[in-house]
């Protein structure tokens, strides 16, 4: 009898065992990830919209219209070209992700994995929303994991949280996604250069593609061969740092420290203005022709790429050489007349 209470005994207690065991072992539907938007690649080229958000405020909101994407800053302002690259690779990255580890599903430790409502104001998250023909995904994206990719997410409507494999690359802020540089023009579009105010200088493309520098002194010649390639190739290449919408308040508020004046291939010819604000630096542009989106702006540039613009004849050429001054020098005379001491 004895013999067989320590049989059912054993058995007992390895059913237990067999229980507790099957469930430590995670399900075939856990182990097996799952994209982050099962049907977003099936609707992706008809993506139209895309809005992103956190408890600041809109980050980056643009919308498709033709074959543009143009974001709105504030709806009482201009809208604004986006990096369409930028975009794309978010897209891509987006669509790709997939769900790869369940985590927390109570809201009370959502916080810990910077999943906190957007609704919040200490929240990390960002919602990030995607519209194509009449159809929304949503999904709330938290931290960064501490190791290797991915981000923490969780999709809207869901009470369950998730670590992606994908790290997830979000705007700083609402100028990050926009169209840079501030032209679309490359550096051979670009006809002369003038600065027109108290410091006037000329720089103007000849027949076989060269800069050359008008009224250049018979005495002097330029520090080195591209010095003024690079005035052309900053001018193209100007980024921007923030937006400033182009009124006539704000403009009055400003020291105005050059001007300049541009002539492209296409005979298009425009002003920059290049001025300073409480150690700020801004430029905008002006054209009597079509007005074009990159007018309507005060653009906040670094004080570096400031600098470039404000150049002078004298930051173009050469020191005069000693030898050169010393010989124009007048010598001094001694009467041979005299002793000398």
């Amino acid at each position: 009898m004895n013999k067989q209470v320590s049989i059912l005994t054993i058995i007992a207690i390895l059913a237990v065992g067999l229980v507790v065991w099957l469930k430590q072992i995670p399900s075939k539907t856990t182990l097996e990830s799952r994209l982050l938007f099962e049907d977003l690649q099936k609707f992706a080229n008809q993506v139209d919209s895309v809005e992103i958000k956190n408890a600041q405020g809109v980050l980056f909101s643009a919308k498709k219209l033709g074959d543009k994407w143009l974001a709105t800053l504030d709806p009482l302002q201009p809208v604004y070209p986006i990096s369409q690259h930028k975009l794309a690779v978010f897209v891509e990255t987006m669509m790709r992700a997939k769900l790869v580890e369940a985590k927390t599903n109570q809201p009370k430790n959502f916080a810990r994995l910077g999943l906190q409502s957007i609704e919040s104001q200490d929240s990390m998250a960002t919602l990030v929303n995607f519209k194509a023909d009449g159809r929304s995904w949503k999904v709330l994206v938290g931290s960064k994991v501490t190791l290797g990719e991915g981000n923490y997410v969780l999709k809207s409507g869901e009470s369950q949280s998730w670590r992606t494999d994908k790290t997830i690359e979000l705007p700083i802020d609402k100028f990050s996604w926009l169209k840079q540089p501030i032209l679309p023009f490359a550096e051979q579009d670009i006809r002369s250069v003038s600065r027109i105010d108290s410091l006037e200088w000329q720089i103007v493309r000849t027949s076989d593609g060269k800069l050359e520098l008008t009224d250049l002194p018979e005495d002097r010649a330029l520090q080195y061969d591209s010095i003024l390639n690079s005035v052309v190739s900053n001018l193209t290449s100007l980024n921007f740092e923030s937006l400033q919408v182009a009124d006539n308040k704000f403009s009055q508020s400003l020291n105005v420290l050059a001007q300049l004046e541009v002539v492209t291939d296409e005979q298009q010819v425009f002003q920059v203005v290049v001025s300073e604000l409480e150690n700020r630096h801004f430029v905008n542009f002006t054209s009597n022709q079509q007005p074009e989106y990159w007018q309507k702006w005060y653009y906040q540039v670094s004080n570096f790429s400031a600098q470039q613009l404000l150049k002078t004849v004298d930051d173009f050429l050469e020191e005069p050489s000693e030898s050169k001054n010393a010989t124009e020098a007048s010598p001094q005379m001694v009467d041979e007349g005299e002793a000398p001491f």
